[in-house]
């Protein structure tokens, strides 16, 4: 009926009513954008829904069907009042190219036309839908068999990019959110159920945690624009930034835009309030530093409560506390971590989300510590970000990773896949002997944070065999250089400890008792920033290590065995950082990076070069700067090889990183090489020193790149074309004639569950 309103004729035809039934069972109905000129999207999904040959894909219920309708219809009434106000007579910034057709071929119908359409269809549906049992069946609570999800935005994700953040308008018809997805962190803004997402900021700035004005009609949001970090607003529809109050933490989260026009803020682990019209900062919660997890708290939206989440030991709380000062209540506790809390418009329910069998799901509480009830039971992880005002909306971020382990070969520079499966593979790790490679594998990659919870997996490079899992639980993989054992990080808890386990199976053995320091990694693509974090010794007897155990970093060695784990270096200086533990292939030395905690904004932080005799425990200083050293490793005659950029705030990809050699008697640098647009934290040196390889993003694409150490034209080795794939860290064979790496690619969506109740 719907398609036949539209478009004039039936969706099935034949001569007979044999072709009738035959084109029925076989044949597709023509796309409605092809037989009606400006279709709305929406409305084509519906109507070709309705159509489906297999039943389990039709609507399962007049009610779903009712409701759709009745809610394009909301949606487009809506999309023509915002295209009056925001562009008069203009199409919205993405439209397509227009179709060629013909008049004889295609109907024109008006918007007037179809909201006619919907109407009389959602009171046709929507009446049978009354007359056989819709009324009466709503409940105080959603049932999650009730509940939908409608995908509101996705984009191909860029390096650096990591949580996904949004915000309901204030009528919960549009969202506002932040993306890469033209270049640089910038805010969107985009209907709900239809149209495209709009750019508001466009400029070369971090912008981030947008909110809405009460109105509607502004927008607030955290930036560092030049030297001047604060909290900015702009109207939604044109003007430039002003800025309200300057604000020096950089982690700094918007929450909400009161009524009494404040705004609410997560700076620091606590609450504060701007009051706009005064430019006043006022501090609403005390809590002492780490008391609660950073970016859990949330103000109710009375403003008269709080939630928060803790962590104690294994287990993960939430809280909530009135801000008259009453003691804490806590409403949940799990041994499964917990992110996010959200309040629900009725200052009662609380939404958060905690993992199930290893992926992020979206739970319901309430103040008086109900039970939590389970709202998704998606395949991807779900992050809470908002409610609607209505509280019939709730937002979540997710997003879709994929990364595979390539090889390439130096010769001819022809590429190989090496591990693809369901899960992500990335971060491998070559034996000696070169036959084999580890590597971790990751069931749900997410946005970044399972990246330590995967498995460790072998595979013989010359054989179709399927992997063999060496551990269940382990991250970064490295052999040792008798090719007889593995070490690999765990985490147990909160707490990172070095285990080993024996290449043919079995023995895992933990070598530390805690305090070890984790891995720093970038996004997008997964790049550690330093290059070693275990360090075999090259006898194989030894590992070197960063722990923090002590109360300051330093570096420790533990036996292969895991007897005498004794701490190697003195400092005592917890405002400085040691990093990169690398053996000198005498096994006398071990060199090592350090730097300084910044104290204040202006500070500037200086990075260290190191050599520690292992025998004498005496301690060298190399080189000492005012600019970001990398420790990349030994070169053949004894020196030391760096990777430098210019100042102290770095990110992964960079307009130019130097390479430098270092002496390590006299301090004395030789540069080597610029090199353009390249990887700061993926370039590798070969292991008979001769080479170097690096990651670039040049032209759009990232690609590998081959130099000679002492020098020289690099040459490039793959030939990516594909814009959305990324290239993480790399790895030499043995012989020195193969590099194997990741290849990654992710998306982030936002996406809204509706007709919670």
């Amino acid at each position: 009926v719907l398609y036949e309103m539209l478009t004039g004729h039936v969706p099935f035809a034949g001569e007979t009513v044999s072709d009738v039934i035959a084109s029925i069972l076989k044949t597709d109905a023509p796309h409605l954008s092809k037989c009606v000129d400006d279709c709305p999207a929406e409305f084509e999904r519906i109507v070709t829904k309705t159509l489906q040959k297999d039943r389990e894909e039709r609507y399962q219920a007049t009610k779903d069907l009712a409701l759709d309708l009745k809610s394009l219809r909301k949606e487009l009434e809506f999309s023509a009042e915002f295209d009056r106000i925001t562009y008069g007579g203009e199409k919205n910034l993405t439209a397509e190219m227009p179709k060629q057709t013909t008049a004889e071929t295609v109907k024109r119908f008006s918007l007037s036309n179809v909201l006619l359409i919907l109407l009389l269809a959602s009171l046709l549906f929507g009446g049978v839908w009354w007359f056989f049992g819709g009324i009466n069946k709503t409940s105080e609570t959603s049932e999650a068999a009730s509940l939908k999800t409608v995908e509101i935005v996705n984009w191909a994700s860029t390096p650096g990019e990591f949580y996904s953040a949004g915000t309901f308008s204030p009528d919960g018809k549009m969202i506002a959110f932040t993306s890469t997805k033209a270049g640089t962190k910038n805010i969107w803004i985009k209907q709900t159920t239809s149209g495209e997402a709009i750019q508001i900021t466009k400029d070369e700035f971090k912008n981030e945690s947008p909110i809405w004005s009460p109105n509607g009609e502004a927008l607030a949001f955290f930036s560092t624009r030049g030297n001047q970090a604060g909290i900015w607003q702009m109207p939604v529809f044109g003007g430039s930034p002003k800025l309200i109050a300057s604000v020096e933490d950089g982690s700094s989260r918007l929450q909400f835009w009161s009524t009494e026009n404040l705004i609410y803020y997560e700076s620091n682990n606590n609450i504060f309030a701007i009051d706009i019209n005064l430019g006043q900062i006022n501090q609403i919660t005390d809590f002492a530093p780490k008391a609660v997890n950073a970016g859990s708290i949330s103000l109710s939206p009375n403003e008269q409560q709080i939630a928060y989440t803790t962590v104690d030991g294994e287990f993960w709380s939430v809280w909530t506390k009135n801000l008259t000062g009453d003691t804490p209540k806590k409403l949940v506790s799990a041994t499964t971590e917990i992110k996010n809390t959200v309040w629900h418009p009725d200052n009662q329910r609380i939404l958060y989300s905690s993992p199930v069998d290893g992926t992020f799901q979206i739970f319901v509480t309430d103040i008086n510590g109900t039970p939590p009830k389970q709202v998704t039971f998606a395949e991807r992880d779900g992050f809470v970000l908002d409610v609607s005002s209505d509280g019939a909306k709730i937002l979540y971020g997710s997003a879709k990773e994929e990364s595979d382990i390539w090889g390439v070969n130096l010769k001819d520079s022809k590429e190989f896949i090496v591990a693809s499966d369901i899960n992500s593979e990335l971060w491998a790790n070559v034996s000696p002997d070169g036959k084999s490679i580890a590597y971790q594998s990751i069931k749900n990659l997410s946005q970044g944070n399972k990246i330590f919870n995967g498995a460790i997996l072998t595979k013989t490079l010359s054989s179709a065999d399927p992997p063999t899992e060496l551990a269940a639980n382990g991250h970064l993989p490295v052999w040792s250089p008798d090719g007889q054992q593995i070490a690999f990080m765990q985490v147990l808890g909160k707490e990172y400890q070095i285990e080993t386990i024996k290449t043919a199976g079995g023995g895992q053995k933990h070598l530390t008792t805690g305090g070890v320091v984790s891995i720093e990694n970038t996004l997008l693509p997964y790049n550690r920033i330093q290059t070693s974090y275990i360090s075999w010794s090259p006898d194989s007897t030894k590992i070197a290590y960063i722990s923090d155990r002590s109360g300051q970093y330093n570096i420790w060695l533990v036996n292969a065995d895991g007897s005498n784990d004794v701490q190697l270096t003195s400092n005592n200086d917890s405002n400085l950082y040691l990093y990169c533990p690398l053996w000198s292939l005498d096994s006398k030395h071990i060199a090592f990076t350090s730097r300084t905690r910044k104290r204040t904004a202006d500070e500037k932080p200086t990075f260290s070069v190191w050599v520690i005799d292992t025998e004498t425990k005496n301690s060298r200083l190399v080189l000492e700067e005012k600019k970001f050293l990398r420790l990349i490793g030994w070169s053949p005659g004894g020196e030391l090889i760096l990777a430098s950029v210019t100042g102290t705030e770095t990110t992964g990809l960079q307009p130019e990183v130097s390479l430098l050699q270092v002496e390590i008697e006299t301090g004395k640098m030789r540069p080597i090489v610029a090199l353009k647009d390249t990887y700061l934290y993926n370039v590798q040196l070969s292991p008979d020193k001769k080479n170097i390889v690096f990651a670039a993003h040049r032209e759009g694409q990232d690609n590998l790149w081959l130099m000679p150490a002492a020098g020289g034209e690099a040459k490039k080795l793959t030939a990516n074309n594909d814009s959305r794939l990324y290239f993480s860290s790399l790895a030499w064979s043995p012989d020195n004639n193969s590099i194997f790496f990741g290849k990654q690619s992710r998306y982030s969506l936002l996406s809204m569950i509706t007709n919670f109740k």
